[in-house]
């Protein structure tokens, strides 16, 4: 649990990362994030999607204040996933972790990339 725990924990400070400024779609692990056997995890993959889409959206359209209001948002969103843990099974931890690395990998490819878009000189 601590791994998903340093995973999001990683995803919230990308909130500070740089900005861009192209539309986006939504990250290709949140179109089809894992289901479990729990619902209450279920409801936390699909807000921490919904999160990770809004502040790809954010970073593109450099919205301080919205990237603000979404590192709260992860912050909330990280101290329920302490809570989450004792209802996953243990082959459930596994898969959570693996989805939430490879959130995290996009998300961190999509603000390099609106913060190489933010450097080019526009004509």
């Amino acid at each position: 649990m601590k791994s998903i725990y340093s995973a999001l924990l990683a995803i919230a400070l990308l909130a500070f990362a740089g900005c861009g400024g192209s539309k986006t779609t939504a990250l290709p692990a949140t179109q089809n994030p894992p289901a479990f056997s729990a619902a209450a995890v279920n409801d936390y993959v699909k807000n921490l999607s919904q999160t990770a889409n809004d502040y790809i959206t954010a970073i593109k359209s450099k919205d301080a204040a919205q990237i603000a209001t979404l590192t709260t948002k992860f912050n909330e969103t990280l101290v329920k996933a302490n809570s989450l843990a004792g209802s996953l099974k243990t082959d459930e931890v596994k898969k959570l972790q693996d989805w939430a690395n490879s959130l995290i990998q996009q998300t961190r490819e999509a603000a390099t990339a609106a913060t190489a878009a933010a450097a080019v000189p526009s004509k």
